[in-house]
């Protein structure tokens, strides 16, 4: 029996379901096939639709080589074709990688490099050249139609997908989950979220599609609710996901703290037609959303943590069940302990290393036995070692303290500086190069010796082999990078990164979006030429930045902030009625 007074905290016991998810769906469309259940666009499926199309397209990937254990490579689109691609893979018995088509092809060519899958899928024109099979928007409908709709013999269960995260070596690093962890997520959401009975929900899919977490809605799929995929054109932009929420009246949505503090300021929450339940998770909750949540009317909101090593998340708080942010208790068939260095368990309240074990555990890291040894240990039970700084409340729960090391999530995502650092090294006409987080917001700030390349080149050649969420907001050239005692580059002797005070004169036009910029961004000064972007701005600030200007007369829409990037473009669109108004109130 284990001593009360120490960080130790269980999730209780659940009987899982038999077989796989794909397992749980086949069910649900045995016993609902004329229900609704995936809306993407102008089209609309029943449970039965889905289930025969995606054995239709598994027969096309078997054909073209996906075995059960094989690796199926799904860089989709945003539309219908990517959920049959996921089901489809699972229908094989393969394993499914999501790639974004959109990323560099440096970054694309790594993953596929280190996965060697089988059988690369795609319906997007960047990834054609690589894939076996492509669905085009032409006629994949046609070909499908065409092919054997039986279910193929899947084998025995085992990894079900593998998600690439950053590393800090400089290359993404594929963690591999199992099947019994996804089914024991779809547990978790049985037990605790499903409605009892309301029936079937509509569910908001505004993840990313290679993001772990998209994991989430399709569970849903899975338990009989009608999932709702939130089109490119709005999930960026917070007026569009709220009236794209209003318009298929949706009560479920799950965003990231930063994107669901958007929503609610662009209405989410307004008038009768709203969600019902708010899921929210890949980062830190602050407490200002944390309160605001908490005294919205008839709303449920959680707060969902775990690392991408623990299948989606791994532990759950509602927000009406504390006052201050919370990570919450273990999910069922999942133990949480907080230790010190030596791996042993802290008294109550105390600081210390948070470790999972139980059935969520992810498999490990694909071709890397050293690093998943490293990362998931064996101490009388196999744990994963998550880096993160926690402690354990009277109340037992979970209060999440920062990270260990320099690993920090960045809209959502989980970065490490230093596969940024190490992309900046391997640029022609960089000498050394340091990486780091800084900022109450955390943003990515490089510091850099260049040798033959100006700084426009060195970020215009760093586009081109990061992802958005990679790329520093700032590139500040140095004449050298300070020393410590052993030779090494002292990081802590390198000043933060504070923009210089604007020298040039701002007409009151210009001073009046120079103002939106100080203050969106949290920064003292801008000038003409201030790039939004490059100053930590990303699609959802500038999203704010718009509304902030338009609630001054400026007609701003978000489009005009990602094709006019700088003070200057952007007073462009300062009418006249606007045109006298030179100061701008602090507060938000």
């Amino acid at each position: 029996m284990s001593d009360p007074s120490l960080s130790i905290v269980d999730g209780g016991t659940r009987r899982l379901p038999q077989g796989t998810w794909c397992d749980l769906f086949e069910r649900q469309a045995r016993r609902t096939p004329s229900r609704r259940c995936l809306v993407t666009g102008e089209t609309s499926w029943t449970f039965r639709e889905l289930d025969v199309w995606s054995d239709r397209l598994a027969r096309v990937l078997r054909d073209a080589g996906a075995v059960p254990g094989s690796v199926v490579a799904c860089g989709m689109t945003r539309s219908v074709r990517a959920v049959l691609g996921v089901l489809a893979t699972a229908k094989t018995g393969a394993v499914q990688l999501p790639i974004d088509p959109v990323s560099p092809v440096a970054r694309v060519d790594a993953i596929l490099g280190d996965a060697r899958p089988a059988v690369v899928l795609t319906d997007a024109a960047s990834l054609a050249s690589r894939a076996d099979v492509v669905l085009s928007d032409e006629d994949w409908e046609a070909e499908l139609a065409r092919r054997d709709g039986h279910r193929l013999p899947r084998g025995a269960a085992g990894p079900a997908y593998i998600i690439y995260t950053s590393g800090s070596t400089g290359a993404p690093k594929g963690v591999m989950v199992g099947h019994r962890s996804l089914v024991n997520l779809y547990g978790e959401l049985a037990d605790r979220f499903f409605p009892a009975s309301r029936g079937p929900q509509r569910v908001a899919h505004g993840l990313p599609l290679s993001f772990d977490a998209s994991w989430n809605p399709l569970s849903w799929l899975a338990g009989g609710h009608e999932l709702h995929l939130v089109p490119d054109s709005a999930r960026m932009d917070p007026e569009s996901y709220v009236d794209f929420v209003r318009e298929h009246r949706l009560s479920v949505v799950e965003a990231v703290p930063a994107q669901m503090s958007a929503l609610l300021a662009a209405g989410l929450l307004d008038g009768r037609s709203r969600p019902r339940l708010l899921l929210m998770g890949g980062e830190a909750i602050g407490q200002e959303l944390w309160s605001q949540l908490r005294e919205a009317p008839d709303v449920t909101a959680v707060n969902l943590y775990g690392p991408t090593e623990c299948t989606v998340f791994t532990t759950a708080c509602r927000l009406d069940e504390r006052a201050t942010p919370s990570i919450g208790r273990p999910i069922g068939n999942t133990a949480a302990r907080v230790v010190d260095e030596d791996l042993r368990p802290v008294p109550i309240g105390e600081p210390g290393e948070l470790l999972i074990s139980g059935s969520c555990l992810a498999l490990g890291y694909l071709g890397s036995p050293e690093l998943t040894a490293d990362r998931f240990v064996t101490a009388g039970e196999r744990r994963y070692r998550t880096g993160d700084r926690c402690r354990l409340a009277v109340d037992g729960r979970l209060e999440w303290l920062g990270r260990l090391d320099d690993q920090v999530k960045i809209r959502g995502h989980r970065v490490e500086p230093g596969e940024t650092e190490h992309a900046l090294l391997g640029l022609p006409g960089v000498r050394q190069a340091v990486v780091r987080a800084e900022g109450a917001e955390p943003r990515l700030v490089a510091y850099v010796v260049l040798g033959t390349s100006s700084l426009a080149e060195v970020r215009e050649r760093l586009r081109a082999v990061l992802p958005t969420y990679l790329l520093p907001a700032a590139v500040i050239p140095v004449e050298a990078m300070p020393l410590g005692p052993n030779g090494k580059i002292d990081r802590t002797a390198l000043a933060p990164f504070v923009p210089a005070p604007s020298a040039s004169v701002l007409t009151p036009e210009q001073a009046l979006v120079a103002a939106a910029f100080r203050v969106q961004l949290g920064i003292p000064a801008v000038d003409a030429d201030s790039d939004f972007f490059a100053l930590g701005g990303h699609s959802l600030s500038a999203a704010a930045l718009a509304a902030r200007l338009r609630a001054r007369g400026v007609p701003c829409s978000l489009r005009d902030v990602l094709l006019r990037r700088t003070v200057a473009r952007l007073a462009e669109l300062v009418p006249t009625l606007a045109k006298g108004a030179s100061t701008w109130t602090t507060t938000t």
